[in-house]
């Protein structure tokens, strides 16, 4: 399964396809165990898609801020954990 963001449409008029690329390629660099990996992309039609492995758990945005029960099962260790994982990917 797979992931697809959609950049709104007034960032990707304003960028220009070489910087879009170039933002693909790093992203694509970024190899770690609690990043989702960048599958593809496609920038064609005035519409600039990136497409990731899908993640059935969700995203962090909702594992960090929601007020569901798997937001109580990340102790602050847990999310320090999480959060120097990603810096280090980084």
């Amino acid at each position: 399964l797979l992931a697809v963001k959609k950049l709104e449409k007034r960032v990707a008029s304003q960028q220009k396809d070489d910087e879009f690329i170039e933002l693909v390629e790093n992203i694509d660099r970024i190899q770690h165990v609690n990043v989702v990996r960048l599958m593809g992309y496609c920038a064609e039609h005035g519409q600039k898609l990136l497409i990731y492995e899908y993640c059935s758990n969700g995203s962090l945005q909702d594992a960090l801020h929601s007020d569901d029960e798997f937001k109580k099962l990340l102790s602050w260790n847990t999310r320090i954990r999480m959060a120097l994982g990603a810096a280090r990917a980084l």
